[in-house]
């Protein structure tokens, strides 16, 4: 039967979602939950990855169409403070970066890709330019705040480049990410600021968590403190097992979760949290759980939550699906929190690198469950006013259908 132009147009649009790692963190967490809230009439969702890991295991069992392009680790492995690396790195990888360029336009090409979302700051630079050069719109979910606190003064002008030349649209996951960029050159016209969203199903307060203290061996007299990070130095967890120590000293029932694994490349990090939380004498108080895939239901378990970042948040998960799940935070009040977190009303907020304010300010919610409550009450209602992930996803889904239509 010949195909109608009308059954052409409805044909779901072919998007390539490009990640330079399959390590899971927070951006490869919540790619997942965008490509479940994809419309699969209107889209077919195809990740691309440079090798087999954790997130490409999700991507398969959740049944997306993943395909592996590989890239040599010489570019993968590239530090944000050592863009050059050492002097053979600085002699090959020109050419690998060119490689990998051709690589993935002849990708395209044979998938019929039609449009591309790059899903981490390094797919930017082979993706975005892979991208224009094929002649396809790309949009890129920018989720750091492009300061000189996270990246240096040559990333920062590269990052800009490939934005304003090679990028359609940039999605700025809050205002102090956009601002961000702006301040270093980034063009205005491109970027949209679109705030993640948070599943409201399951980060729900109906959720009562007394399954996972059972599963944890936590009796209903235990107060829970946790806090939700991959283990990474400047997510502050050294300031939480310091403030730990001090809420303990008043309630011997408390007992504190460290959710999160290592991801990246700090190894010897987990060790010294440990040797810290030994020093401290908390080895009976704290227990580290790793990487979970149950994070709602261990926000349920929790009395409160706590967001420990030494340097500004992008945007921040944690606080907004803390509040979501109707619990109160106490969170350290810069870059995106700022956004999510209203102080006194849906938690507390503290300066950062300050174990001491952070230990009151747990003191103080602990103190007066009253307190906990409303402040879990009036959290879910923001979450449900602004973190809908129903919401948001549509919202770049409409970008999507803007650079498709409008090429």
């Amino acid at each position: 039967m010949k195909r109608t132009e009308e059954h052409v147009a409805e044909r779901p649009k072919r998007i390539a979602f490009i990640d330079h790692t399959t390590k899971m963190g927070g951006g490869q967490v919540y790619l997942l939950r965008q490509l479940g809230r994809l419309d699969r009439q209107r889209y077919h969702p195809v990740v691309v990855c440079p090798s087999e890991g954790a997130l490409t295991k999700f991507v398969k069992q959740a049944g997306f169409e993943l395909h592996i392009l590989p890239m040599h680790s010489g570019l993968i492995e590239l530090k944000k403070d050592d863009l050059l690396g050492d002097p053979i790195s600085m002699v090959l990888n020109p050419f690998r970066f060119v490689a990998a360029i051709i690589r993935l336009i002849r990708w395209f090409r044979r998938n019929r890709i039609e449009l591309v979302h790059l899903n981490s700051m390094k797919s930017g630079f082979y993706g975005g330019i892979a991208a224009r050069l094929s002649g396809i719109p790309v949009v890129w979910d920018f989720k750091d705040i492009l300061s000189r606190a996270f990246f240096p003064s040559l990333t920062r002008r590269l990052v800009v480049a490939i934005g304003n030349n090679f990028v359609d649209t940039i999605v700025a996951n809050s205002q102090a990410i956009a601002d961000a960029y702006l301040a270093q050159g980034g063009s205005p016209a491109k970027v949209r600021v679109i705030t993640n969203g948070i599943d409201l199903e399951v980060f729900n307060p109906s959720n009562s968590g007394e399954d996972i203290k059972a599963e944890l061996g936590l009796g209903p007299e235990i107060t829970v403190v946790s806090i939700f990070s991959r283990l990474d130095r400047w997510k502050g967890h050294t300031y939480f097992l310091q403030a730990a120590a001090r809420v303990a000293a008043e309630f011997d029932s408390a007992r504190f979760l460290v959710v999160g694994a290592l991801t990246f490349d700090d190894a010897a990090y987990g060790d010294e949290l440990e040797q810290l939380t030994n020093d401290l004498n908390l080895v009976e108080k704290v227990a580290f759980l790793g990487f979970r895939q149950d994070i709602s239901s261990l926000m349920a378990a929790s009395d409160v939550i706590v967001h420990a970042s030494t340097l500004p948040e992008p945007l921040g998960l944690t606080p907004m699906e803390s509040q979501a799940a109707g619990k109160p935070v106490v969170a350290v009040g810069a870059g995106g929190v700022l956004e999510t977190v209203l102080d006194g009303d849906t938690g507390l907020l503290i300066p950062p690198k300050d174990a001491v304010a952070m230990s009151e300010a747990l003191l103080q919610l602990l103190r007066t469950p009253s307190v906990r409550t409303e402040m879990g009450r009036l959290g879910r209602s923001r979450a449900e006013e602004l973190f809908d992930l129903d919401i948001n996803a549509l919202r770049v889904q409409d970008v999507y259908a803007e650079l498709i239509k409008n090429p």
